[in-house]
């Protein structure tokens, strides 16, 4: 504020004095001032009432002092007192006493840097509404999310082989599950900061009794309205409320439920593993929202980054993405047809290096004729799942041609040796040849569980990272820890820790490499059998391998003991070998499985490939067996009805003899 003295000392009486002018540095008017205009020492501007701080009155009128003499009266210009008191007009604020710092500077305005969507002029700070936060999270969170979904589809599509109908099929499935959630509700903002107000209530008093009612509960209260120290608690709070209704992991079923509509031999284990060992972005898919969308920080569009919205914690397995898939399709009202049977029978078979033109006609018959529920997706966690059907309807059918009913084969492949009859799996010979020998009923179930047995080797159910330890660590760099900065000295220790390895690794690579697989996956050895565990999945060495017959019988005992099966021996040769139907048993409060090495030796080899546990895959056999059976008893009551009617009939229509 401008200083600007008018002569010399005023004169109260009006003669030849001057007053004081000073200029506002607010409005920017200036006014000429007498010393009766101040108030407390003090003077206010007379357009926009502000203090003019800079200067004080010192003086009163000479008159007003009760001595005799020449006085001279003069006004100094003083710093403004630590607490004055001001006068608090209306309608205008009260500008501070102390100057405050000027505020940044924005940045020019470029066309060429601008998005093409309109935005707000407001930085990201400057939010004064949390509706305005809340519609800002939510709209970055289902794009993000609508962006990993189509990156996972382009990397089923280029990657994986699968039929370009899923993008179709997975874009309507989508926004029919996003309206289905009510993400877009219009008190959806209401509802999370209501609720996020009473759990603070709830943890600040001590889990008191909140007596207030739902439509005052709705209300925009002044207690309701975020804080600014409570700022990022609300962010987090309206983006726990999308990760309930829109899941991250909701895109994965989303792109298997696409696949099971369109017909496609998919299992969820495929997209599980796929989604573990980075094969389709999901765990580091957050780099693509930042990629396609833009940064959060730089279209300031939403104060949370990409990590923190699509960042997840975990994986879910096979068995919850099929859950959720369920789900979804629930959800939205869709009418699901079952599994593609044949496609996924006939992968199975090619897995497991079976004969495809024998056995999958016989299996087709079984589908078409039992039809069992579990081939349909569903929202009960505690069903079983659909691909576990389909092996168990292969099992059946291997079990009715080749005759597989407790008669003791593989003890005879045991005690005769791995190459049982001159067959050595490790060749490429074809199997199932039928010898010019008599009993070529016993060669093919020899054949059958030998090359069972060696398909089981053969069936890798490990991730490809878990293979060596620079694999181990190239997954962890590009996928687990993407996103993260690190410091010039942590990257420069980090490159002095990879020279390091690097050169172990060439000075003894095979040794090395395999010693650290050991040592991350083997787990216990348990009477001679090699233990590893990958998702729950208990999973042996092969009991083939065995030096003697006697070892391999005992390592097979141990094996189905470890798994809750009771080793039966083998059954008497009989004349008519019927179909034989295996129970459980209960014995000190749980249950036990019994079987035959026969019957095992299918089991555990289909429940690798299914990636679940042997006695899941026996539950499964047994509830369609049961299944078969009460179609087989109908049937038979219903043809023995037929014929008695037919004979009835005959009865009453032969002629009566004189």
């Amino acid at each position: 504020m401008d200083y600007n003295p008018g002569g010399g000392s005023p004169d109260h009486n009006g003669g030849g004095g001057g007053g004081i002018h000073l200029v506002c540095e607010y409005c920017g008017a200036g006014c000429s001032y007498e010393p009766d205009d101040a108030e407390d020492g003090f003077f206010s501007c007379r357009q926009c009432s502000a203090i003019h701080t800079s200067t004080q009155a010192t003086a009163a009128d000479p008159n007003d002092f009760p001595a005799t003499g020449n006085i001279s009266v003069r006004r100094v210009a003083t710093q403004p007192t630590p607490t004055p008191k001001l006068r608090t007009p209306a309608p205008y604020p009260i500008p501070h006493a102390v100057a405050t710092p000027a505020p940044a500077a924005a940045p020019a305005f470029d066309d060429f840097s601008e998005p093409s969507e309109p935005r707000d002029f407001a930085p990201a700070g400057a939010w004064s509404e949390p509706e305005d936060l809340a519609a800002r999270v939510r709209w970055r969170y289902v794009r993000g999310m609508q962006v990993i979904l189509q990156r996972q589809l382009e990397v089923l599509v280029e990657r994986h082989r699968v039929g370009a109908l899923v993008c179709g099929v997975a874009g309507t499935v989508w926004v029919r599950w996003v309206a289905a959630s009510k993400v877009f509700d219009g008190m959806w903002a209401r509802q999370v900061l209501a609720d996020h107000e009473t759990a603070e209530r709830y943890m600040r008093f001590g889990g008191g009794d909140d007596k207030k009612s739902d439509d005052v509960k709705y209300e925009w209260e002044d207690d309701i309205l975020p804080r600014r120290k409570d700022r990022h608690r609300v962010e987090f709070a309206f983006l726990r409320s999308l990760r309930m209704m829109l899941p991250v992991y909701s895109t994965l079923a989303v792109c298997f439920l696409a696949c099971h509509i369109a017909r496609e031999a998919i299992l969820p284990s495929d997209i599980y593993r796929w989604a573990m060992e980075g094969k389709i972005p999901y765990v580091a898919a957050f780099t693509e929202v930042d990629r396609i969308l833009g940064s959060s920080l730089q279209v300031q569009d939403c104060p949370l980054d990409a990590r923190q919205l699509f960042r997840p914690v975990r994986v879910i397995g096979a068995w919850q993405l099929e859950v959720a898939a369920g789900s979804i399709a629930q959800r939205v009202g869709l009418r699901l047809p079952s599994v593609n049977f044949y496609a996924i029978a006939q992968r199975c078979l090619m897995d497991t290096s079976l004969p495809i033109d024998r056995i999958l006609p016989h299996a087709c018959q079984i589908y078409e004729w039992a039809m069992p529920a579990e081939l349909w997706l569903s929202s009960n966690p505690a069903r079983i799942p659909t691909r576990v059907c389909v092996m168990a309807i292969l099992i059946v059918a291997l079990r009715i041609l080749y005759k597989i009913n407790g008669q003791g084969i593989w003890e005879k492949i045991c005690e005769g040796g791995r190459n049982a009859d001159g067959y050595d799996p490790d060749t490429k010979s074809a199997p199932f040849m039928k010898p010019d020998g008599s009993n070529s009923e016993e060669f093919g179930m020899r054949e059958l569980l030998c090359a069972v047995a060696a398909s089981y080797d053969k069936i890798n159910v490990e991730h490809d990272y878990s293979s060596d330890l620079h694999s181990y660590l190239k997954y962890c760099k590009e996928v687990i820890f993407t996103g993260i900065t690190f410091s010039s000295e942590e990257e420069h220790l980090t490159e002095i820790f990879w020279d390091m390895y690097k050169g172990r690794e060439d000075e003894n690579p095979k040794e090395q490499v395999k010693s650290q697989s050991q040592g991350i996956e083997e787990m216990t050895i348990t009477n001679g059998v090699n233990k590893r565990y990958r998702d729950g999945t208990f999973v042996e060495a092969s009991c083939v391998s065995a030096s003697s017959g006697r070892d391999a019988i005992q390592m097979i005992k141990s094996e189905m003991q470890d798994h809750g099966f009771h080793y039966m021996p083998p059954r008497k040769p009989r004349k008519s070998d019927g179909y034989l139907r295996y129970r459980r048993r209960r014995l000190t409060g749980g249950f036990v499985y019994v079987a035959h090495a026969d019957y095992y030796m299918l089991l555990r080899s289909f429940a690798k490939l299914a990636e679940v546990d042997v006695r899941i895959m026996h539950i499964s056999v047994l509830k369609l067996e049961r299944r078969l059976a009460c179609i087989e008893e109908r049937i038979e009551r219903s043809l023995n009805t037929l014929q008695n009617l037919s004979s009835k009939t005959k009865d009453e229509l032969r002629p009566v003899s004189d």
